[in-house]
């Protein structure tokens, strides 16, 4: 089910789910690092350099020590003064978000809900998702659009999520991995909370594979930090041009972005899902499986649960739901680039 070839996909990400191999957080716990405080983010990014070489030799390693400074510690340092100058994702706002707040309108991190999914794709399930507010996109089809537009629309954050306490999270995370076979991390976008997350992780001392549930409008920087974190990218590829992705989604540059991000992640365990739109197609769907039929080796996830949402009624084109003859051609067009849907 998971091969292409002789090549195995999924298959580091489905031995940490059965406990043979640790997380890649967990490794990164194991990789000690020399005293960072006071060291300015050139150097930290030089010391993360050379803390990643050495994570590369040991990705596949079956016991680990944790240790003292470590390099998730210093992911975490790195995260801090992204903060207070953030550029997490490719809006690059530049703000201290300890002080102002940028596109995401995002400063502590609230969630909605966290629970065992039992609606994800198979080799997911039991996955135990946590749904962050807030996004850093402005989609206007958002079938999540109560969490995710929340504070795009002014509404107050409090009356319809909770702070996120870190350590209780964790503790969290932990019992339910008695049942859940990963943390899945998604929104809204987890992008804006990417310190809240790697500071959970920080707490978290079970062995569990880390999903990162993402529209994949990261920094480099971003994804940078993400390396060493993630065990299976659960990546969402909206757009097959930039015309559409800026009057649906308010995104610049989309797919300069999401095409550099899926590159940099060539050759690790990836689904892409991709959410089939009314007369979208030619220019989206088709553009889409070409792209990564041609550069990657991933499973891809067609989606056909598109119901026009949220403002999408003001958008003539995506204001009803998919036909039969859309879901047939989307079907074939995958299978015309040979990309793996077996999911």
């Amino acid at each position: 089910m998971y091969s292409i070839g002789e090549k195995m996909l999924l298959e580091r990400y489905l031995k940490v789910s059965e406990n043979k191999l640790p997380a890649k957080f967990l490794i990164s716990k194991s990789i000690k690092v020399d005293n960072f405080a006071k060291k300015d983010i050139d150097e930290l990014w030089e010391m993360h350099k050379n803390a990643m070489d050495e994570f590369k030799e040991t990705t596949n390693i079956k016991d680990i020590k944790i240790t003292h400074p470590n390099l998730l510690d210093l992911k975490i340092e790195i995260a801090k003064k992204i903060f207070e100058n953030c550029h997490f994702c490719e809006h690059k706002c530049y703000v201290n978000r300890k002080k102002e707040l940028g596109f995401c309108k995002i400063g502590e991190s609230y969630y909605s809900s966290e629970f065992l999914h039992y609606g994800e794709e198979d080799v997911l399930i039991p996955s135990h998702t946590i749904f962050f507010c807030g996004c850093n996109f402005k989609c206007v089809f958002c079938q999540n659009w109560e969490i995710s537009q929340i504070y795009f629309e002014n509404l107050p954050v409090e009356n319809y999520c909770k702070k996120v306490n870190r350590k209780l999270m964790a503790k969290i995370i932990e019992e339910k991995r008695a049942i859940s076979k990963n943390v899945n991390f998604v929104g809204g976008e987890p992008t804006p909370h990417l310190l809240t997350i790697l500071e959970i992780l920080r707490h978290v001392n079970v062995n569990i594979p880390v999903v990162w549930n993402s529209n994949m409008y990261m920094s480099e920087e971003a994804m940078h930090l993400l390396d060493g974190v993630v065990d299976l990218w659960l990546s969402d590829f909206k757009f097959g041009n930039d015309r559409c992705a800026e009057r649906l989604s308010k995104i610049k540059n989309y797919c300069k972005v999401v095409k550099r991000n899926h590159l940099m992640i060539k050759g690790e365990d990836i689904i892409i899902r991709h959410l089939v739109m009314p007369n979208h197609l030619e220019c989206c769907t088709e553009r889409i499986f070409k792209w990564i039929g041609k550069h990657l080796d991933a499973k891809v996830n067609v989606m056909f649960q598109y119901r026009p949402e949220y403002k999408a009624i003001l958008y003539e084109d995506i204001d009803r739901a998919l036909n039969h003859e859309e879901m047939a051609k989307a079907l074939l067009l995958a299978k015309k680039y040979g990309l793996d849907t077996d999911i």
